[in-house]
């Protein structure tokens, strides 16, 4: 039974819906966990990438480049799902460098404190849940 979980196709017709739902989905998300920080945490309201408009900008930036990537992938991949799966996290590996070298001073962020990392550290970790989980279950044949 995994093996023919493993081997599902993508229907890349459902991408059509699930693409804009993913944005949505992933931009509203990451509005509230901002909101949050901002009101609970202490984040400045001034912090640059953590402004709403930033936020909301590279969100969708982001999400939409994992839909060219998932729509690559269900297109050339043998196991485009699970293959995507694999691809994600690595993505989601490299995507928690920013906030690590913003913390240590590796990467130019002035005012980065602790509440603003495990703010970004949580935006990165649920929007790949998001997307991957998504992508990867509401677009199988």
């Amino acid at each position: 039974m995994a093996s023919t979980i493993s081997h599902k196709q993508v229907a890349s017709r459902k991408l059509l819906w699930v693409g804009p739902l993913t944005l949505i989905v992933a931009a509203l998300v990451n509005s509230l966990i901002r909101t949050l920080a901002v009101a609970f945490l202490g984040v400045p309201e001034s912090f640059a990438s953590l402004q709403l408009p930033s936020v909301i900008g590279s969100t969708i930036f982001f999400v939409l480049l994992a839909l060219l990537a998932f729509a690559l992938v269900s297109r050339f991949a043998r196991r485009p799902i699970q293959f995507y799966r694999v691809l994600a996290l690595i993505a989601l590996c490299f995507s928690l460098l920013t906030p690590i070298m913003a913390l240590t001073g590796l990467f130019p962020a002035p005012g980065m404190n602790l509440p603003i990392f495990w703010t970004m550290l949580a935006m990165h970790i649920i929007t790949a849940a998001i997307v991957v989980g998504l992508l990867t279950t509401l677009t199988r044949k």
